[in-house]
């Protein structure tokens, strides 16, 4: 019996107690309606008379569908970490933990499939409830429009999400973009890893693959001819002067494959503002030393700090055991730039694109305490500041 089967049925038997949330009640329900094909759906019609119109409409009035949003780039950010690293235990936890976003967007899923058979057995919900319903489905959809493009990210955790996707019904599988979405691209991974080793048939067959490839080799290996690396670099931190942004301008306007890779870089970072656009900022400006609450349930290895919040970005102290790490993130759909100084006078360090924003990579933590300086543009807001890490 597979890990999950064994869980799912674990959870079957929760049905029955009486100490049962309302949204665990309707998750649980939700995960055996949906894999009706596996499990014993024995014990869901009455677990559902039983829950109340106000009590469905408390419940609905508590989802933070942000919360979910930030969840799985979390988890997006984490499965790229499984197929950076060496395996072993520490590949373990960030999995787990990947695989632990990833189901809470199934058992959304799970709770808004439960909440249609409940509306069959006791009518459409009315009023307020109907309301709370229509805006969590639309916040569902915007979540899934911004995520599935880029379902590549989950790509490392395939074997686990293949899983998942077999144990629905088939009717559930496709809408589950979060198992079932790029789930046989796993040789993406190792092409990513060795870009000179000949491509396997499915790379030769799979767009999707193909157009990943494609992009990654515009960014990574420009023409030299051409623009170089350092010419797309600044162009992607906004460092280009005047006239040497002119000079770029005219060079792709007459050249398709610089015009390809500063595409290329133009759709990433739109992928990340779409991801995050839609989070909800603070008014005015905060700063904290306190630390970032991990995600309930996640073992999860980091350490966060806030720095620095502002209406248009986040800027965070991420500790990975003895690896230091800066993460500037943007909030409510803000285009920025950013660059860490650790010496003055000396050369920025090259940030590192991601599912959270701009990250830099400030070395280990064990040769005593150091100081850098950030520097961060977002429209007409800008932070200077040092710090110490």
């Amino acid at each position: 019996m597979s890990e999950a089967l064994s869980r799912y049925q674990s959870r079957r038997h929760q049905l029955a107690g009486a100490s049962l949330s309302v949204g665990s009640t309707l998750e649980i329900a939700g995960e055996l309606l949906r894999r009706s094909g596996t499990l014993d759906t024995e014990g869901v019609k009455p677990a559902l008379l039983a829950l109340s119109h106000a009590q469905l409409e408390t419940w609905l009035k508590g989802l933070n569908p942000g919360d979910l949003r930030a969840t799985l780039l979390r988890a997006a950010e984490e499965a790229i970490e499984v197929a950076l690293g060496d395996g072993g235990e520490e590949a373990e936890l960030w999995r787990a933990s990947a695989m632990e976003g990833l189901g809470a967007r199934d058992r959304a899923a799970s709770a808004l499939r439960a909440l249609r058979e409940w509306e069959g057995l006791h009518g459409e919900l009315q009023g307020e409830a109907a309301q709370l319903k229509a805006h969590f489905l639309q916040a569902l959809g915007n979540i899934d429009t911004a995520l599935l493009p880029r379902a590549r990210w989950f790509i490392p955790l395939n074997p686990y999400r293949r899983e998942e996707r077999d144990l629905l019904d088939e009717t559930e599988r496709n809408r589950a973009w979060w198992f079932s979405a790029r789930a046989h691209c796993d040789d993406l991974v190792a092409a990513w890893m060795a870009p000179s080793a000949a491509r396997s048939p499915h790379l030769e067959s799979c767009s999707e693959c193909r157009e990943d490839l494609e992009e990654a080799t515009a960014v990574d290996h420009p023409p030299g001819h051409h623009l170089s690396e350092d010419d797309l670099w600044r162009f992607d931190m906004g460092t280009l002067s005047g006239s040497e942004r002119a000079r770029v301008d005219a060079h792709a306007g007459k050249c398709a494959e610089c015009a390809q890779a500063l595409l290329a870089l133009d759709e990433g970072d739109a992928a990340i503002e779409e991801a995050l656009g839609q989070e909800v900022g603070t008014s005015g400006a905060r700063t904290s030393r306190a630390s970032l609450s991990p995600r309930p349930g996640a073992r999860h290895p980091e350490q966060r700090e806030v720095l620095e919040e502002r209406r248009e970005f986040r800027v965070l102290l991420v500790r990975d055991r003895q690896r230091v790490r800066l993460l500037v993130s943007p909030l409510e759909g803000r285009t920025l730039t950013a660059a860490v100084f650790l010496t003055p006078g000396k050369p920025s360090l090259k940030p590192i694109p991601g599912p959270e924003g701009l990250t830099f990579e400030l070395g280990d933590s064990t040769g005593g305490l150091r100081s850098a300086h950030l520097s961060v543009k977002a429209g007409t807001v800008t932070l200077e500041r040092d710090f110490s890490f």
